[in-house]
């Protein structure tokens, strides 16, 4: 099999599992842009689609965009290292979270609280970032982007060869 990207590579797949910071772009059909602070990524199997959950209380521009224009861009960046990709791709579907996705949500939540307590924010405060209830998207990934500050900042992720 030739060149093909996604899969995402394993290391990026852990990285967006492990508490990162998740930024949610979206543009509406003027390409007016929203950012808003997503609430965790799960990866599917295979390493091509993902799920991004947003918050319904902090979302809505952003899930009006969606509707309108259906190409979003999740900016994923792990506080204490600096590590930061931004993968971008079309929504294959936009749904009400569901008990799988509050689990993940918390279990984001946690993760990126830790985070922000290395950083100097209280636990106590990181908890209260509000998650539930959300929107889940589903998107085929069609890019990433190197985001790290350095010299590769701004590069496209390598492409993957074979199959997983």
């Amino acid at each position: 099999m030739g060149p093909s990207f996604p899969p995402l590579p394993d290391d990026l797949v852990a990285h967006a599992h492990d508490g990162v910071s998740c930024l949610v772009g979206t543009a509406s059909a003027d390409l007016v842009p929203d950012c808003v602070r997503g609430a965790g990524v799960r990866i599917w199997p295979g390493a091509c689609q993902l799920t991004v959950l947003i918050p319904a209380a902090t979302g809505a521009t952003a899930i009006k965009n969606l509707r309108e224009n259906p190409h979003l861009a999740v900016t994923l960046s792990k506080i204490p290292t600096y590590r930061t990709v931004q993968i971008k791709g079309k929504v294959l579907g936009i749904r009400d979270g569901d008990e799988t996705d509050r689990a993940a949500g918390r279990a984001y939540l946690e993760k990126l609280a830790a985070d922000l307590e290395w950083a100097g924010q209280p636990r106590t405060v990181s908890m209260r970032l509000g998650f539930w209830p959300c929107f889940a998207v589903d998107l085929e990934i069609e890019v990433a982007y190197v985001q790290t500050p350095g010299p590769v900042a701004g590069n496209k992720l390598p492409l993957q060869t074979g199959s997983r």
